[in-house]
């Protein structure tokens, strides 16, 4: 563990030397009794705030997608080992942090953001553990290192070039019917604004989630996309690509991409959807 004397410690400290220095020059026997409570003052401070430390365990839990650029939200639990509760600790990610008042041996939970500002794989992330308990004038502090491997996605570059090339129009986007009616059944998925005839009304009274039945009828077309469907160098291409994977995705059509040495056929859900943003984030 580490200490910092903050504004308050740094008065403490000069306090005590100046009243030690007259018991000195004095001889007065109560500036030395001052001068000893103040150094025991301090003594048990740093004591106390070891301890508060002292036997704390975090863990971390990352979202499921992280996008370069983009202030991510992980979820933190915090413990204490042993009988004596921590208070006042503060616990910083890289530009965030979260305040824990009271940390006992029940796993006390919260978010820290984390920002990421390369696409890519990360095999840690880093943590400092601090608190000013309990006088607030000495921080005590160490650092943590967690090895989390994790793949930072490319940041999304909204984009119509490849959508404005025959794939939308005025209405939207265009959309490939197949022959087939609606008695043909393909999949029951989460609602996105079809019409209200394709609700399943039956799904929707046991579970009050709102799920739409998606028809061979409205089968969306196949799209590959390709380093050359947009414009720009090779972090705007893959950044413009996520933002398609996505949107298009949304919209339900099945999407693949080729990009050169790494092909992935059309596919659809979202396993399918991650799987292509992996590829991106690690071309």
């Amino acid at each position: 563990m580490k200490v910092k004397v903050n504004r308050a410690g740094k008065l403490f400290i000069l306090l005590t030397i100046l009243l030690g220095i007259a018991a000195v020059n004095t001889g007065n026997n109560l500036l030395y009794i001052v001068v000893s409570l103040l150094l025991a003052t301090m003594l048990l401070s740093g004591m106390i705030s070891y301890q508060n430390l002292k036997g704390l365990r975090l863990n971390l839990k990352p979202p499921k997608e992280i996008y370069a650029g983009i202030p991510a939200e992980f979820g933190i639990s915090i413990r204490k080992e042993g009988k004596l509760p921590s208070f006042m600790i503060d616990v910083f990610g890289n530009g965030e942090n979260i305040l824990f008042p009271y940390v006992g041996t029940k796993p006390v939970k919260g978010k820290i953001g984390f920002l990421f500002p390369k696409r890519g794989e990360v095999e840690k992330v880093i943590l400092v553990v601090s608190s000013e308990f309990p006088l607030g004038m000495f921080v005590r502090y160490y650092t943590l290192e967690f090895p989390i491997k994790l793949v930072i996605f490319p940041k999304p570059l909204p984009t119509k070039e490849f959508l404005s090339s025959g794939f939308e129009n005025k209405e939207g986007l265009q959309e490939s019917f197949t022959s087939v009616g609606y008695e043909e059944l393909k999949e029951i998925r989460d609602y996105r604004g079809e019409p209200m005839k394709l609700i399943h009304w039956k799904v929707l009274a046991k579970t009050d989630s709102l799920k739409v039945k998606d028809m061979s009828a409205l089968e969306k077309g196949a799209v590959i996309l390709t380093l050359n469907s947009v414009s720009g160098d090779l972090e705007t291409k893959l950044s413009k690509l996520t933002y398609l994977v996505n949107k298009l995705m949304n919209r339900g059509y099945a999407v693949g991409v080729d990009l050169g040495r790494v092909k992935i056929p059309p596919g659809k859900g979202e396993k399918h959807r991650l799987k292509i943003l992996r590829a991106l984030a690690l071309y």
